[in-house]
């Protein structure tokens, strides 16, 4: 894990709520601090206060936390089932699970090792250790500690050899530390990728699992997930994944979300192909389709997460706006974004605001990018993930997770708002239709008399929906753009009136698609196999925009009629 998805796993977990019930024994009434464990940190989360009601069931009270910047803490169930403790924790509206693995009755009462996981997602290893403290020290609770510093300096270790045996020092000097988890995974990455020696990494992932089984089951589950997902995409030790996504599958159960399992199997599937394996493969394919209806719905019902108030239509004469989001499949604060946008399509109609949606491989390989995509991240000299421009000026930041994606939603819709009254400059006429394999685009641009200089009639290609379940969870994608028929360098505008034609072979594009995301692969793999290219519900948006100062001065948008 590196500082951008420490920073973004900070962010989740700011104000971070967690309530531990233990075992049934009275001397389990006591305070507890949390300590979360990072790669190249660690956070004394909170302190919790546990008690035991008369009902014996248990109860437990925040009293310090060591992220002051704390929104809400709430702990919605709590389950002690023989040596398991499992906790369901609402934190900003998203659900943490933690779970603790009572050891003997020595140990118990003083320390004991859990994990922490979002729902379907990463999960960290965890301690609670009794205290008699009421306070936390905010300015030391986020730490590096000297077993991190050591970590770092194996990370920024450029030799591949000269890293390994760091990485298997790291371990035998530090092998009872929580980050020797996230260790032992890296050297097994490291042995698949350049040496490729079965035993040694076997035996190297074993003892990871090994190292997990003190945090609990879903650590466990978690790191044979990790060392599953680091074969499969490996040069050397592809053959070796099914073992270890089997016992993932072994360890799904009734509450394990549908996606994460879709995920698994997914997984599974690719697992044997790379084994050699296709009529395994195969047989999982009823199975996959159908945990793909129950995530689709299960996403469906809970997305977005907050009320939608549907806005009245523009006033007569005035410009289109027009969204431009910058996002990636792989990138985890684009989710905010990514619901946010999503909420604006149910918000105004269509044509008042105009949604386009372009991918990049950014933090990692997505298959929704494209080169015209990443052509106009240049034209806007986009640095990273999520990045939006509103009729060609950028917006304020709007990463996050998920629990942020309503007041990002409301950014956005304040900035509309404060646009909504600019008068169009001119008229703009679009037809899409398809026949057969191409697409023709007819666009007029009228009633304009001194259109600026640099002022550019450009034509954008989008799928209105994507179905695609990225790794960072969202599983539809809208307004994805596909291409610029006729060029980023657009038509330069006459007085009064422009024309233009276009005729698109849909079936080229998909060709050129297809050949572009293949020569991506061959350099860096995706997480998956799928390739989303069906080019169906199809939408043309025409903009007007000044290539000068990058306003957008109008557009228009048609769905391609079939």
């Amino acid at each position: 894990m590196g500082r951008r998805m420490l920073a973004f796993v900070l962010m989740v977990l700011s104000g971070l709520s967690f309530c531990h019930s233990l075992q049934a024994d009275d001397a389990m009434a006591a305070t507890w601090k949390l300590t979360i464990y990072f790669p190249t940190s660690e956070i004394d989360l909170c302190l919790i206060k546990v008690v035991r009601e008369e009902n014996q069931l248990w109860r437990g009270t925040v009293i310090a936390r060591g992220l002051p910047d704390v929104e809400r803490m709430a702990v919605e169930k709590v389950f002690v089932a023989g040596d398991q403790v499992r906790m369901y924790l609402d934190v900003n509206g998203e659900i943490f699970v933690l779970t603790a693995k009572l050891l003997d009755a020595k140990e118990r009462t003083v320390k004991l090792y859990a994990s922490l996981s979002r729902q379907g997602g990463v999960t960290w290893p965890a301690i609670l250790e009794r205290t008699d403290a009421q306070n936390l020290d905010v300015k030391k609770a986020v730490r590096q500690t000297d077993v991190h510093e050591a970590y770092i300096k194996v990370l920024r270790t450029p030799n591949v050899d000269q890293q390994r045996d760091l990485l298997r020092g790291f371990l035998k000097q530090h092998g009872d530390h929580p980050v020797a988890i996230y260790v032992a995974v890296r050297l097994v990455d490291n042995l698949a990728d350049y040496e490729g020696d079965s035993k040694a990494i076997e035996a190297i992932a074993r003892d990871s699992l090994h190292r997990a089984q003190a945090y609990g089951r879903d650590m466990v589950r978690s790191v044979a997930w990790q060392l599953g997902l680091t074969l499969l995409q490996s040069r050397k030790a592809q053959g070796l994944a099914a073992n270890y996504i089997q016992q993932v599958v072994d360890l799904l159960d009734a509450d394990t979300p549908a996606d994460f399992q879709e995920r698994v199997y997914k997984a599974m599937a690719k697992a044997y192909r790379a084994a050699n394996q296709p009529q395994r493969a195969e047989a999982l394919a009823a199975k996959i389709g159908e945990l793909e209806q129950r995530a689709d719905a299960e996403y469906r019902r809970r997305i977005p997460l907050f009320k939608i108030v549907p806005a009245q239509p523009r006033p007569a004469g005035s410009r289109a706006i027009v969204l431009e989001l910058f996002t990636g499949t792989q990138c985890p604060p684009c989710v905010a974004a990514d619901v946010a946008f999503d909420a604006l399509a149910h918000t105004y109609p269509e044509n008042d605001v105009i949604l386009l949606q372009y991918h990049l491989h950014i933090p990692g390989p997505d298959p929704l990018t494209n080169p015209e995509t990443e052509r106009r991240s240049e034209f806007y000299k986009v640095r990273g993930t999520p990045t939006a421009f509103l009729n060609g000026k950028p917006t304020p930041p709007l990463g996050g997770a998920l629990t942020h994606a309503e007041e990002r939603y409301h950014t956005l819709v304040k900035l509309i708002e404060a646009e909504r009254q600019q008068k169009a400059p001119c008229r703009i006429e679009l037809q899409a239709t398809r026949q057969g394999g191409n697409l023709d685009i007819e666009a007029r641009v009228s009633d304009w008399p001194n259109p600026p200089e640099k002022a550019r009639l450009l034509l954008v290609l989008v799928e209105e929906e994507v179905r695609y379940a990225a790794p960072n969870g969202i599983r539809f994608h809208h307004h994805v753009v596909r291409a610029f028929p006729g060029g980023q360098e657009g038509l330069p505008l006459e007085k009064n009136k422009t024309h233009q034609k276009i005729r698109v072979p849909l079936g080229d594009l998909q060709k050129d698609l297809h050949a572009y995301l293949n020569r991506v692969a061959a350099q860096d793999p995706f997480p998956d196999d799928e390739r989303p290219l069906e080019l169906r519900k199809l939408k043309v948006v025409a903009l007007i925009q000044d290539l000068g100062n990058q306003e957008i001065l109008h557009a228009a948008i048609t769905r391609v009629a079939e």
